[in-house]
């Protein structure tokens, strides 16, 4: 077997455009993923309803200058080009044009209070610096435990403002995750293959599989910070005091999703619809008619509620709950089918997108860098303004396999001769 110039640890999106970058350089690579399929948090499931949902993240955001968007054209897949127009109802309230402006105005004193706290230098939780008297205060809170994927009191208020803020954001019609995998073609992945540990203590990197053992110059890690810093895989010798600091201040948030299927004719409202089911608690669910334009109703829970509700296996109940008190205890029984998502439980993710912890948010920069020009980090934590985003696993996994590149084409070249 021809030795490898790297080896590539996940077939997230993170991985996959790292390991295709670095074909594209003639280096030779391989992925190794412990999951049956490739993908990682990107997962669109045809099994539940015979329709592509979107288990882990489907939107393309910033779909006007996204790479994923042109990818997904390249690929033959249907880029739905409207965003979507959200909390267009709350609870049984129609959004007027002045609730509208009230929840604007609220929105924009609450995150102009993080940033300012930000721009001050305080990494602190955005709780404590948010004003006392906003109007709602609980559909803030709401709102960002499905964006961030935590709780205000645990978001920081530096990672926050350092965020991307988009207004287009798309859908693809074969499901997000579809145009992740298709990435995948051609290059050489290795299924069923969790990686146990990493040796970069001598000249190689020696990449130990339940597998077999791989040798290779440069190792880049797509793993997600959750099981980093558990120590899955185990580096030898042990990373530098800074690596474990930022898996340990960069875990994943958690976000759940209950689509469910209804009897023909049972869909409330036309077309794509997005609604909250109420403003009055932070313990609330948004839920979107006909996501990706299918017949299927999803909800959509964030932070700790998410969490609760998986721990205690009731996320499909929740949703039938809040549905139920907004359309009526004869409507949620047209319901047919229910499938949840449990990302908190997922042994290979632990959670679903990255979320620096107050106090934490210079750790991404550190992740952002190489150790020894052996080991590499990609993946959405890696990235300052991206994060939490397909966008900002591409752009890392892309950095990451440049940097390889540059170390390692011209020794390749050299060896060709």
């Amino acid at each position: 077997m021809a030795p490898l110039d790297a080896v590539v640890v996940g077939a997230g999106a993170a991985g996959l455009m790292a390991a295709q970058e670095l074909g594209r350089a003639g280096l030779a690579v391989r992925v190794v993923e412990a999951r049956g399929r490739v993908g990682g948090r990107a997962w669109t499931d045809h099994q539940p309803f015979g329709l592509p949902i979107d288990r882990g993240c489907a939107w393309l955001h910033g779909a006007d200058r996204n790479p994923w968007t042109d990818s997904a054209r390249r690929h033959g897949f249907a880029v739905i080009e409207r965003s979507p127009d959200w909390q267009q109802w709350i609870g049984r309230e129609r959004v007027t044009p002045e609730l509208r402006r009230r929840l604007d105005a609220d929105w924009d004193r609450a995150t102009e209070a993080i940033a300012a706290a930000a721009r001050a230098g305080r990494d602190v939780p955005a709780s404590t610096v948010l004003p006392g008297d906003l109007e709602f205060r609980p559909l803030f809170d709401a709102v960002m435990s499905w964006s961030m994927g935590v709780d205000t009191s645990d978001l920081s208020t530096v990672d926050f403002t350092a965020s991307e803020d988009v207004e287009v954001n798309w859908a693809v019609r074969e499901g997000l995750g579809s145009v992740v995998a298709a990435v995948a073609r051609g290059l050489d992945v290795v299924l069923d293959c969790p990686v146990t540990a990493i040796d970069w203590s001598g000249a190689a990197v020696r990449v130990a599989t339940t597998r077999g053992t791989l040798d290779c110059r440069a190792v880049v890690v797509t793993v997600p910070t959750t099981l980093l810093a558990r120590g899955e895989p185990r580096f030898v010798p042990a990373l530098p005091a800074a690596y474990g600091e930022a898996f340990a201040g960069l875990p994943l948030g958690i976000a759940n999703k209950v689509f469910l299927e209804l009897e023909p004719g049972a869909l409330p409202y036309q077309g794509m619809v997005n609604f909250v089911a109420s403003a009055d608690t932070a313990r609330t669910v948004s839920c979107t008619v006909r996501p990706a334009g299918h017949d299927l109703l999803m909800c959509y829970f964030g932070g700790r509620h998410a969490r609760d509700l998986e721990h205690r296996g009731a996320l499909a109940d929740a949703a039938r709950e809040a549905l139920g008190d907004l359309f009526g205890a004869d409507w949620t029984r047209r319901i047919r089918r229910v499938t949840a998502t449990a990302w908190a439980g997922d042994p290979w993710a632990r959670g679903a997108y990255s979320a620096a912890r107050p106090g934490y948010a210079h750790c991404r920069r550190v992740l952002a860098r190489p150790v020894a020009e052996r080991v590499f980090f990609a993946g959405d934590a890696c990235t300052v303004d991206t994060f939490g985003e397909i966008r900002g696993a591409w752009a890392s996994g892309v950095d990451a396999a440049r940097r390889v590149t540059a170390l390692l084409a011209p020794a390749s070249a050299s060896e060709a001769r």
